[in-house]
């Protein structure tokens, strides 16, 4: 596992993940660290369940958190390169998991070099599968092999909007999709809409992640919904991601600046991917039913219920 804090400050560094129990019931957790005008580490969970969504989150001082080359602790829980655990008063974990295919860096080179953005984002666990058990209020759940993933953001500030998807439980087998578009100050001006693609189906990757495909990709967003299209020489693809009102929590992130954002988060989303493939001229389509995450964050005010 990478780390980037070393003291620094203002700094942020979240490392992320969910995983699909089942149709219509998944979990969602956080481990975290905020060095700016507020100090502190945090655990987050989510379950998200067929009648009830569950979410705790616990602040810890920030001396709490310690990072060693292959873990991430805090006094409830930690997070390595094969485990998680977390002890909350409402849900706690016990879980193992490892990769199956590869990773996804939605940040172009360039801008890296010219330090064009203040947050960095990479998904080392791009395709992967859980086991182990979950306890949300008290109902206990035991499963093996399940999907998920695991990500990982860090910076000096957080982007000023931004949605985000992923998949790896579709109709058809071997698919995995990643997607991210954000908004960031761009010498002082706010960006339009900055896709990122990544998608994996019949062995074949295919990634839209140059400063080109940013800029040429479509993406329109916002409560319940994502609709984004891109193209390269080899595909054209295009997706709808929405997520029913009841099975999105509302969730709120302090910046580094102790301004706040609002994550309207849901891991029971629909998504439906076509692609057209221009060698062949034929159309392919994969769609997951309430086993997509979508999460659209917004420095605006929230819409629907804000649980933590």
């Amino acid at each position: 596992m990478d780390f980037y804090f070393k003291g620094q400050s203002p700094f942020y560094e979240i490392w992320y993940g969910k995983l699909n129990i089942a149709p219509d019931e998944a979990f969602w957790f956080r481990y975290t660290l905020l060095n700016g005008k507020t100090k502190e580490a945090a655990l987050w969970a989510i379950y998200f369940g067929p009648q009830k969504i569950v979410a705790q989150k616990k602040d810890l001082e920030l001396s709490q958190l310690e990072l060693t080359p292959s873990r991430i602790s805090l006094p409830l829980g930690f997070l390595s390169d094969t485990a998680l655990e977390g002890q909350l008063p409402h849900i706690q974990w016990r879980l193992s998991y490892q990769n199956k295919n590869g990773t996804f860096d939605p940040v172009p080179s360039l801008f890296k070099r010219l330090h064009l953005t203040k947050s960095l984002v990479f998904t080392p666990l791009l395709d992967g599968v859980f086991g182990g058990e979950l306890v949300a209020e008290d109902q206990r759940r035991s499963f093996q092999n399940v999907p998920g993933m695991i990500g990982h953001v860090w910076g000096t500030k957080q982007a000023l909007e931004w949605v985000w998807a992923h998949c790896n439980s579709f109709d058809k087998k071997e698919v995995v999709f990643e997607g991210l578009s954000a908004r960031v100050p761009l010498l002082k001006w706010p960006s339009p809409p900055l896709t990122s693609l990544y998608l994996k189906y019949e062995g074949k990757e295919f990634i839209f992640n140059t400063v080109i495909d940013l800029l040429k990709s479509h993406s329109s967003f916002g409560f319940t919904f994502w609709n984004f299209k891109a193209q390269s020489k080899d595909i054209t693809l295009s997706g709808k991601v929405k997520s029913l009102p009841q099975k999105i929590a509302v969730i709120t992130y302090t910046d580094t600046d102790d301004s706040h954002l609002y994550c309207h988060n849901s891991k029971l989303s629909d998504l439906e991917l076509t692609v057209f493939e221009h060698k062949t001229q034929t159309h392919k389509i994969f769609k997951s039913q309430k086993m997509a995450a979508l999460e659209w964050v917004t420095r605006q005010s929230f819409q629907g219920q804000k649980y933590l």
